[in-house]
């Protein structure tokens, strides 16, 4: 089963942030617009026919996409986020991110059959509250896994749009790609657990809890755990589930140097009624009795980077497995699938450009039946190869703030003035208003442009983004 896709992206990219303090913390107002005008086209279909007995995948179709033009919002995007001191060395902490449909406007709460949200809508991005304090931080809600997370220390493609690292990693193919979800889902009639949602690594996983480590010499780690909302009511009447995930990922940077393992395991998603036909997918209703069902998905990736100079390379490597139990399954019903996948990336800085270029490959993997007998993965494999170019339009921009969740390196200054006031003086009143923005003069700095700074003030630590020289340095408190 072979098929091609072509694809042509241009994509406009501007941080919009908006700051402002709130009387009794901070609250930022960020927004991202990411569009693609894309040209698409597929070739090179499989020709329509049934597959052979033992044969994973679905029936080819023989179908090939034309070429066609389309505007895409990708992550486009609109947010809150703040903190408030509540004790000391303790701050509550929320976010509240939302889908921008640039593209197609939809009516908020509208979404596609993978969860996602069409068009645009409130609270469908990352979103949470939660503490945060010198134990890291502790947050429920809606939010990228640890796992999906890692990936995107290497996607040469801003971790978005239609070339992204995505299309090969947490995938097993078969059309299923990123999603936003916070449960097991049922299929379209809502009577088996078949739906492409189940099967996807590359998540934005609610009702979930996720814990992260403040960073120890370069070591950083995160724990994510969503919750089995979905456990089945004690009823004969259906099957038995008891659906819930858990992941976590395990970060080293130092200097040019950078590696993260994570791993996922998905109870009860069922994720290979996503990829078998659906005659074979768990029913929810107990029908001929009260069946038995279970199943284990799991997902491995290793994550390395190296930047020399202005050149960037990275390397992923991804294993993916689905086992799948049923008491009522036949002896040529699909039992378990597993494939391994890598891809390499590069960004070569060339001036105010960047040259941009990813090669990714899928397996074909392996299968096995209930019943033992011969089972075949042929022509699952997968290939992408991706290259882009960027270029800067203006690099003398304004200061990028940090991501208030992401802790990485930074160097120490030891100086820094409020400038809140028409007086720099370190009043006692000026030191007990919260959230007080920083200026550091540019004879201060001896960090290389582009360096992630950090310097405290007034025993609070602020963080920025390394400018030019001759740029003034505008440090936010985090």
């Amino acid at each position: 089963m072979n098929r091609r896709s072509l694809a042509l992206a241009v994509t406009a990219a501007f941080a919009l942030p908006l700051t402002a303090l709130a009387e009794a913390g901070n609250l930022q107002i960020y927004s991202t617009l990411n569009v693609d005008f894309e040209g698409v086209q597929t070739t090179g279909a499989t020709a329509a026919g049934a597959l052979s007995p033992g044969q994973l995948g679905a029936a080819p179709t023989g179908v090939n996409s034309t070429s066609r033009s389309r505007v895409t919002s990708n992550s486009s995007n609109i947010g809150f986020r703040g903190s408030n001191d509540i004790a000391a060395g303790l701050s509550a902490i929320f976010q509240i991110e939302s889908a921008i449909g640039v593209d197609n406007q939809a009516t908020f709460g509208s979404n596609t059959a993978s969860g996602s949200a069409v068009g645009g809508g409130f609270a469908t991005r990352n979103t949470g509250v939660g503490l945060a304090g010198r134990f890291g931080r502790v947050f429920y809600g809606q939010w990228d896994t640890p796992y999906k997370a890692i990936s995107g220390a290497v996607d040469p493609l801003y971790f978005t749009g239609i070339a992204y690292t995505g299309a090969i990693i947490g995938t097993p193919g078969f059309g299923i790609g990123p999603v936003t979800n916070g449960n097991v889902t049922l299929s379209a009639d809502g009577k088996s657990y078949a739906n492409a949602v189940n099967a996807s690594f590359e998540r934005r996983q609610g009702n979930s809890v996720q814990y992260w480590s403040p960073t120890f010499d370069g070591l950083r780690a995160r724990i994510v755990y969503s919750a089995n909302e979905g456990r089945s009511n004690g009823s004969s009447a259906v099957t038995q589930v008891n659906p819930d995930i858990w992941g976590f990922s395990a970060e080293y940077e130092n200097g040019p140097a950078y590696v993260a393992w994570g791993y996922e395991r998905h109870d009860d998603y069922f994720g290979l009624g996503a990829i078998v036909p659906a005659a074979q997918a768990v029913p929810v209703a107990a029908l001929g009795g009260q069946p038995s069902a279970s199943s284990r998905d799991t997902g491995n990736k290793l994550v390395a980077r190296y930047t020399a100079g202005d050149t960037q390379l990275g390397v992923i490597f991804e294993r993916l497995k689905y086992d799948q139990t049923n008491s009522v399954a036949a002896g040529t019903d699909f039992k378990s699938y597993d494939r391994n996948a890598y891809a390499f990336t590069l960004v070569q800085k060339i001036g105010q450009g960047a040259l941009r270029a990813l090669y990714g490959r899928a397996q074909d993997g392996r299968c096995a039946l209930a019943g033992g007998g011969d089972c075949s993965a042929s022509g699952l494999g997968g290939r992408q190869i991706t290259l882009g170019y960027s270029y800067t339009l203006r690099a003398d921009g304004p200061v990028r703030v940090l991501h208030p969740h992401r802790q990485r390196r930074t160097r120490h200054l030891p100086v820094c003035q409020c400038r809140r006031h028409r007086s720099h003086r370190r009043s006692r009143q000026h030191r007990r208003r919260p959230g007080c923005a920083v200026h550091l003069r540019q004879d201060l700095l001896k960090a290389k442009q582009g360096a992630r700074i950090e310097a405290p003030c007034f025993g609070r630590i602020h963080r920025a983004v390394a400018q030019p020289p001759g740029k003034s340095l505008s440090l936010v408190e985090t």
